[in-house]
């Protein structure tokens, strides 16, 4: 069930309703009149995540160590299995 917005015609109050898809005419929150016209509302903005530059540079610098680390590891992995290759007698 969407939530429409609507417009009375006899006292002009605005309202939002909790109502069935495709409903076009509600009860008037402020004077009962029947009626009530729905009408199109703007949508809400989507939210914005922001960063300070403070917060940038933590995230860089994260993200340097993260990279130098899995540097590190995958050639560390590669030098024991040079290693192992050639202690089994099967390496260049």
């Amino acid at each position: 069930m969407p939530i429409y917005e609507f417009r009375c015609g006899r006292c002009e109050a605005r309202f939002e309703a909790l109502v069935a898809s495709g409903t076009e005419t509600e009860a008037c929150r402020e004077c009962g009149a029947p009626g009530a016209t729905r009408v199109l509302s703007a949508p809400a903005q989507p939210p914005k995540l922001v960063k300070s530059g403070a917060g940038n540079r933590r995230q860089d610098a994260k993200n340097r160590k993260l990279h130098a680390a899995t540097k590190a590891d995958f050639k560390a992995q590669r030098r024991r299995a040079r290693t192992s290759a050639k202690s089994r007698g099967g390496g260049s």
